[in-house]
């Protein structure tokens, strides 16, 4: 049954996704790249934060249940067959052997079909170190294969229509299967009563599978370019705990895929104090304001903080 509160003459209205929540904006991408290239996606204000209204230039109608199971038929439940599989190579490898990767993809992508490019260019790179990441990543590089492949098999379309269409009640565990995306899952020992590395809860609530499932399929929008021995994406300024910042936009436009890459890579978002007439400027293309978070190392673990309005 339709859900009305969710559809307007604009499009379907997915009020689960907080735009201003890393975890919640990446959810949003994600989704977007599931679905065909008439979709497109702007930001309204909503409840005092900023949601995302899918829709179609083709005029397609969308009704939240067939928008479900459109996304869920997308989803592959095996990472064997999903393009993040790639990560399986790059365990242990040398720069050469990861080059010779790259060499091969690049020979056979093309201008329409570069979807293996587009995920090798957001893990890794073939001439920095072996261990570099890209800088949206905040699961431990150890685990990071792992939780992939565990939210990839443990997502049921429930679990998409409690993270798209709901308010997050953070009913599922954490236990290997998060991205560590949202800033809620900074666990320090002063932030909770149990010990993290021992924390029962953990394994009964805490994270939206859901949206961590979604999010993977953002990774590609994020590219990361070297930089030394480290990976510099998309978004991101910094390369230190101390330093490293990512900001993103909010627009109030529909955009399809293809702006969004653009409007993710726009230099002024990294200004560290935007002036009014800057501020103005993005205004002017339709950004109607911008995050910002800090990504800190806590212990051994990246972890992503609150986000702030910097435009």
């Amino acid at each position: 049954m339709t859900n009305d509160s969710t559809l307007s003459i604009e499009g379907l209205l997915l009020p689960g996704l907080d735009g201003s929540n890393p975890l919640g904006f990446l959810a949003a991408l994600g989704t977007l790249r599931l679905l065909n290239s008439s979709a497109r996606i702007k930001w309204i204000r909503n409840f005092g934060t900023w949601l995302p209204v899918v829709s179609f230039s083709d005029g397609q109608p969308i009704e939240e249940h067939s928008f479900l199971d459109a996304l869920h038929a997308r989803l592959v439940d095996d990472i064997s067959k999903h393009p993040a599989s790639m990560l399986r190579l790059f365990r242990n490898d040398s720069v050469n052997a990861r080059r010779e990767v790259f060499i091969e993809h690049c020979q056979k992508a093309t201008y329409v079909d570069r979807l293996l490019v587009d995920w090798l260019c957001a893990l890794a790179s073939e001439v920095a170190a072996v261990d570099a990441i890209n800088q949206l990543q905040t699961t431990r590089r150890d685990y990071f294969l792992g939780n992939l492949t565990a939210i990839m098999k443990r997502t049921t379309r429930d679990h998409l229509r409690r993270s798209i269409f709901s308010r997050w009640d953070y009913a599922d565990s954490l236990e290997n299967q998060s991205l560590h995306l949202d800033p809620s899952e900074d666990r320090r020992h002063a932030h909770q009563w149990n010990k993290p590395s021992g924390d029962p809860n953990r394994k009964k609530s805490g994270g939206m599978l859901g949206a961590n499932r979604l999010a993977i399929e953002a990774i590609p929008l994020f590219p990361s370019m070297p930089e030394d021995d480290a990976l510099h994406t998309v978004g991101f300024t910094g390369n230190r705990s101390t330093n490293t910042r990512w900001t993103w936009p909010i627009w109030s436009v529909p955009v399809s895929l293809q702006v969004v890459r653009s409007l993710l890579a726009i230099p002024m978002l990294q200004i560290e104090k935007l002036s009014p007439r800057q501020k103005d400027n993005l205004h002017d293309s339709g950004i109607v304001t911008a995050f910002r978070t800090n990504r800190i190392l806590v212990e051994k673990t990246p972890n992503f903080t609150p986000a702030r309005r910097i435009a």
